[in-house]
C-alpha cells in the first residue's frame, strides 16, 4: 500500500477528479472542503491539511497527495483553511482545526465511526499536534501523519531569521506575522511583503512585487530590502519582538508544539527531510524522542527524499525507499478501520 502511495505521487495528472464539497461550520463562520470518495468500501478516513500556501487544498502537489489516499481505498477530507492560505499565523488556525475534526467526525455520512486520522505536512503538522493535545478531540483521532513539523516556534523564527542560505518563502511568512510587533502598522511594506510570498510561490515571471515596490517611498523599499538581504537588521527586530512580552508572548508559548507533549497520546507518524531548509529535522527528532521516551506509538523518518513539507517524493534514491515505505506502512496501518463493519 506504502508503495503505490509514492508511486501515485508520481503522477502528472494533477486535474481536479470529480468530488463532493462539504460545508465546515466553525465558531467563526465556515469552511469548504473537498471529499473524495473511493470506489467501493472505504478503509478509513484521512484528513489531510495543508501548509501555507495560496491554493491550499487544490495546490497541484496537494491533489496529487488526496488522489493518491483515495485510490489506496481511504475517504479523504481536504479542507480549504482561509487563514493558512493567507498566510496568517495565529491561534485561530488550531480552532479551526479543531472545530473541523469534530464536526466531520461528528457526521455519520462521511464517519460513520466518529474516527479520523490527519496527514498534514509542514507548519499545519505541528498546528495538528498542537490540536491532538486536546483529549477531547484525540478522541476523535486514529494516527497523525506530520512532514517537516516544528517543535519550537521561536526556534524556527530566530533560524530563518539569521540564516540567509535558507528558504526566503518561510522567512517573508514569518515577517509578515511577526514584524508588525517590532515595527507597528506599515501597510505599504506589509503588501510587498505579501506580494513576494506570492511571486516566490507561483513563480511569477512578470512579478506582482515590481510594480507596487516602484510606488514605494524611499524609506520602505530601504526597509524591505533591509529585511530581505540584512540578517544582523531582522535578528534586531526579532529581539524586539521578543522583548514586547504579553500576548505576543502567549502566542509564541501556544504555537510551540514542545509545550503539550505531556497531554499528547495518539499514534504518531514523523517524517522530515534530512536537508529541509525551512524547519531542521532536529525539530522532528526532538518531538519524536521526547514522545517515545513516554511510552508512546511513534515512529521518525529522517529521509532524503525530500525536501521541507514537500510531497513530491522522489524515487531515485532507491536506498532509502524501503525506509519511507515502511513509515508510511504504520500511518495506514493506524488508519485502517479495524473491524469488519462496511464503511460507506
Amino acid at each position: 500500500m506504502s508503495l503505490r502511495f509514492l508511486i501515485g505521487l508520481q503522477s502528472k495528472n494533477i486535474s481536479l477528479p470529480d468530488i463532493e464539497t462539504l460545508d465546515i461550520p466553525i465558531r467563526n463562520g465556515s469552511l469548504i472542503a473537498d471529499i473524495y470518495r473511493p470506489l467501493g468500501r472505504s478503509k478509513g478516513l484521512i484528513l489531510t491539511i495543508n501548509g501555507l500556501a495560496p491554493l491550499g487544498n487544490r495546490d497541484p502537489r496537494f491533489i496529487l497527495v488526496n488522489k493518491s489516499l483515495c485510490n489506496l481505498g481511504f475517504t479523504v477530507i481536504s479542507t480549504f483553511y482561509d487563514e493558512i492560505c493567507d498566510f496568517k499565523i495565529s491561534l485561530r488556525n488550531i480552532e479551526d482545526i479543531k472545530d473541523s475534526i469534530s464536526y466531520i467526525t461528528g457526521d455519520k455520512n462521511v464517519s460513520p465511526q466518529g474516527k479520523l486520522s490527519i496527514f498534514a505536512p509542514s507548519f499545519s503538522g505541528s498546528l495538528s499536534l498542537i490540536a491532538a493535545s486536546d483529549l477531547e478531540i484525540a478522541n476523535n483521532l486514529n494516527t497523525i501523519c506530520t512532514i517537516g513539523a516544528y517543535g519550537n516556534v521561536e526556534t524556527i523564527i530566530q533560524n530563518l531569521f539569521s540564516n540567509q542560505e535558507l528558504d526566503e518563502y518561510g522567512r517573508m511568512i514569518l515577517l509578515l506575522n511577526f514584524l508588525p510587533i517590532s515595527i507597528g502598522k506599515n501597510d505599504s511594506l506589509f503588501t510587498a511583503l505579501k506580494l513576494a510570498i506570492i511571486d516566490n510561490y507561483f513563480k511569477y515571471k512578470d512579478n506582482l512585487l515590481e510594480p507596487h515596490y516602484l510606488q514605494m517611498s524611499k524609506e520602505n523599499r530601504d526597509l524591505f530590502d533591509q529585511l530581505k538581504m540584512d540578517r544582523n537588521f531582522r535578528i534586531k527586530h526579532w529581539n524586539i519582538i521578543l522583548k514586547k512580552g504579553g500576548e505576543n508572548r502567549i502566542l509564541l508559548t501556544k504555537l510551540s508544539v514542545t509545550n503539550y507533549l505531556d497531554t499528547l497520546s495518539l499514534p504518531i507518524l514523523f517524517i522530515h527531510g534530512e536537508k529541509d531548509d525551512v524547519v531542521p529535522a532536529n525539530e522532528s527528532i526532538m518531538l519524536y524522542n521526547h514522545l517515545s521516551s513516554r511510552g508512546l506509538d511513534c515512529k521518525l523518518c529522517v529521509t532524503n527524499l525530500i525536501s521541507h513539507g514537500d510531497t513530491g517524493f522522489s524515487l531515485k534514491i532507491l536506498l532509502e525507499l524501503p525506509k519511507l515505505v515502511n513509515s508510511f506502512s504504520f500511518f495506514f496501518k493506524h488508519t485502517e478501520i479495524k473491524s469488519s463493519r462496511e464503511y460507506h
